[in-house]
């Protein structure tokens, strides 16, 4: 059964099912019968020599003997069953015919007991390709999922390469500075990171459930993406002043602040609504491409992922616009903060970062 096994899996590496035709299927009949009638077996029609015809020798034999067929005029090279088919209908096996260059077979096999007055009938079936080769459902299949592997690996390359550019300047501008900070303004960014970390996530999360209860509607999705960049931009003229211009007062400072968190939220909302487009759109283009199905399914997984990294993402950005804050503040601290005393808070913000540091790990 092993050996078996492994042969066919060895065949179906060799022939891989990738390329079919279409089949044309011939159908040759001859009478026998099973047994003798009284008198010898009737005489039988002259077969048309033009077409393809089987004689049998004898024609008529008792159940379980051996006759020969012999065929003539078949497709060249072509293999298939030769059947027996009683008065009933049923088709019983008795042997493979394979047909030289010529059309022509010969085969000996034996009959199945199967008695009847009637005349019972030997049924050659072969089949040839015709046509031209085409794709098999394995073939499409399988060029279907490289295209779909395709695609999937350039979303990873985009990905990874729009997450790696900001990453690769800040990372640059790190190692090219040396490292001035207190110890208590590193212990206090250290102690904020997963503060930063739940409320970017809480965020992330809140904006979604938004995003699923407004977003619904293909329009809605549109006019927000539409509308948003234009909000976006005009808030950041008024919250970001030119180097020409002064900074104002705290107030000023502020609510400018106030606005550029309100971008972000703006900015998180607005990719919420282009991954539930991407989506939507994705869905409808693979009910209606047909074959080109996967490149529906390919934006649809695209606004998938996007709304996936949506979360993780912001609740780094939180962990660093927390973390950077809280530096300053411990920076401000030590600052302000008498010498003997300043031994003491170092101690305990140091303790306490590194507990969060283990906790992290």
């Amino acid at each position: 059964m092993r050996q078996a096994s492994l042969a066919r899996i060895m065949r179906a590496l060799a022939r891989p099912d990738f390329i079919q035709f279409e089949q044309e299927e011939f159908v040759v009949e001859t009478p026998i019968y099973v047994p003798c009638p009284p008198g010898g077996p009737p005489a039988i029609p002259e077969p048309d020599y033009s077409e393809p015809y089987m004689v049998v020798d004898p024609p008529c034999a008792d159940p379980r003997a051996a006759v020969t067929v012999e065929g003539f005029n078949f497709a060249p090279n072509t293999a298939g069953p030769l059947n027996f088919i009683p008065p009933s209908g049923v088709s019983l096996q008795l042997g493979r015919i394979e047909t030289d260059a010529n059309g022509h077979f010969v085969l000996a096999v034996r009959l199945r007991d199967r008695v009847s007055d009637e005349p019972q009938l030997l049924r050659a079936v072969t089949r040839r390709s015709v046509g031209l080769p085409q794709l098999s459902s394995n073939g499409v299949e399988t060029i279907n999922r490289i295209i779909e592997t395709v695609f999937m690996a350039f979303l990873a390359t985009v990905l990874g390469t729009l997450l790696s550019i900001p990453i690769s300047f800040f990372a640059a501008k790190n190692l090219m500075r040396m490292v001035t900070s207190p110890l208590a303004s590193i212990s206090l960014a250290i102690l904020a990171i997963p503060i930063g970390i739940w409320l970017g996530g809480t965020v992330a999360n809140a904006l979604a459930t938004v995003s699923d209860v407004v977003g619904t509607s293909l329009l809605f999705n549109v006019g927000g993406l539409v509308v948003a960049p234009v909000l976006v931009w005009g808030v950041m003229r008024w919250a970001l002043p030119h180097n020409d211009q002064p900074g104002g007062e705290a107030g000023a400072g502020l609510l400018r602040w106030l606005a550029v968190l309100g971008i972000g939220l703006a900015t998180l909302l607005a990719l919420y609504f282009l991954s539930d487009l991407a989506i939507v759109a994705g869905q409808g283009l693979a009910s209606r491409l047909g074959r080109l199905a996967f490149i529906g399914k390919f934006v649809a997984d695209i606004g998938e992922i996007l709304r996936l990294i949506l979360v993780p993402i912001s609740a780094l950005i939180g962990a660093g616009l927390l973390s950077n804050q809280a530096g300053r503040l411990g920076q401000h601290l030590v600052e302000r903060t008498p010498s003997r005393a300043l031994y003491l808070l170092n101690l305990l913000l140091a303790l306490a970062a590194g507990a969060v540091l283990a906790a992290l790990i």
